[in-house]
């Protein structure tokens, strides 16, 4: 009966830690995550922020490296 208890009481402790945790992203000011980031080229707003536009000449040279 105890191992049932210690479960429990593991498992409760998991649900506050990952609840608190979710608030706590949830209430972080609005910033550029990793995921957004690279979700960008999919954008149909057609507007391309300045960090990832590369100049053409550039992208040529790397390709005929």
């Amino acid at each position: 009966m105890e191992v049932f208890a210690v479960t429990i009481f593991v498992s409760l402790m998991f649900a506050v830690l990952f609840a608190a945790l979710y608030l706590a992203e949830r209430t972080q000011q609005r910033r550029g995550s990793i995921e957004q980031d690279a979700l960008l080229p999919l954008d149909d707003t057609g507007r391309v922020p300045a960090a990832i536009a590369t100049p053409s000449s550039s992208h040529d040279q790397h390709l005929r490296h």
